[in-house]
């Protein structure tokens, strides 16, 4: 799959210089594309609009903070920000009643892989320390609270059956038990509910990665890596 946006080779090309020269005049930025000054304008003033350039007050052009990074993410063969894996975490909580270990299932009710289920999880949030971030998307799916740990890493790939890849994530496997037996409410991407071990990896649709999660916590395996493979219309 192809990221959204393609650079126009001039502005790869000043996203390029000035990540290795730090500051580089208008000629020499214009120089390697060997497009017209009118036309080159058009695509240097488009960098300094979305904010990746600046002009300093001596005339020389710099790279933003917002466009260091960027450029480092840029392949500058293709024009496109390279595609890398997404962070995620798995979120893996039990319960004990008479005797009997549960864990809080969870179905999709929204597309991609609606009605599948599986273990919750949740995208890493942004500058938030994970195990902080594990609890408050729990609580915000499910109403509740827990404090997780982190137990390992799992890496998987999804692609269809002709090798395209939908998705790449790793995942931080975190764990929490909790007391009580506390209710789940219901939220707008999916339900939760407790169920056994057996009750889960017996539903028919289930996500193929969710008996490896929880045989990873059980052995104390710390890192593992798949590909699942699906039909399109799977996804």
């Amino acid at each position: 799959m192809k990221s959204s946006i393609k650079f126009h080779r001039a502005q790869t090309s000043v996203l390029a210089s000035l990540k290795r020269a730090t500051r580089a005049r208008y000629s020499e930025l214009r120089r390697p594309t060997g497009l017209e000054s009118d036309i080159f304008k058009y695509h240097l003033r488009k960098l300094v609009e979305i904010g990746y350039v600046i002009k300093a007050n001596d005339g020389a052009y710099e790279l933003t903070a917002e466009g260091k990074e960027f450029a480092n993410r840029l392949d500058e063969r293709t024009g496109r920000e390279l595609l890398q894996p997404k962070a995620s975490m798995l979120l893996v909580v039990r319960c004990i009643l008479d005797d009997t270990e549960y864990v809080l299932a969870h179905r999709r009710t929204r597309e991609p892989f609606r009605d599948y289920w599986g273990i919750a999880s949740a995208p890493v949030l942004r500058g938030v320390p994970i195990q902080v971030a594990a609890s408050k998307e729990l609580f915000k799916q499910t109403g509740i609270a827990a404090d997780f740990s982190v137990v390992g890493m799992y890496r998987v790939i999804d692609t269809l059956t002709r090798g395209d890849v939908l998705e790449d994530k790793l995942f931080s496997l975190l764990v929490a038990d909790v007391t009580g037996f506390p209710a789940p409410h219901k939220w707008y991407g999916g339900e939760s509910r407790w169920m056994t071990q057996r009750e889960l990896l017996a539903k028919q649709k289930l996500f193929p990665t969710t008996a490896k999660t929880l045989d990873m916590i059980t052995t104390g395996i710390q890192f593992a890596e798949d590909i699942c493979v699906y039909q399109e219309s799977d996804y």
